[in-house]
């Protein structure tokens, strides 16, 4: 299965903060981690690769789910999509 990571790109400074209301911090985290808990939930092995960026040049990431016992799977598939190399080298 393919999913995205997070549901949105980074989030600003301050948007999990401690500081910000328990209720709102809740809502914003379940909201932004959408996704890679429901592999945990069901023990599938997943992977999140990087895989791009945002036009404000912010990193999107992808999950990859497999069936329980084929982490093979998932390891062959991140080998090749990095030597596939599709996203920009980080510029010093």
């Amino acid at each position: 299965m393919l999913t995205p990571t997070l549901a949105h790109t980074t989030p600003k400074l301050g948007y999990l903060s401690p500081d910000v209301e328990y209720e709102q911090l809740v809502e914003r985290l379940l909201g932004y981690a959408a996704f890679t808990p429901m592999a945990n939930a069901a023990g599938a092995p997943a992977i999140s690769l990087p895989f791009g960026h945002s036009d404000e040049g912010l990193p999107i990431a992808i999950q990859l789910w497999s069936a329980h016992g084929d982490e093979r799977t998932l390891l062959e598939l991140a080998y090749r999509i990095e030597e596939a190399n599709p996203w920009r080298a980080i510029q010093g």
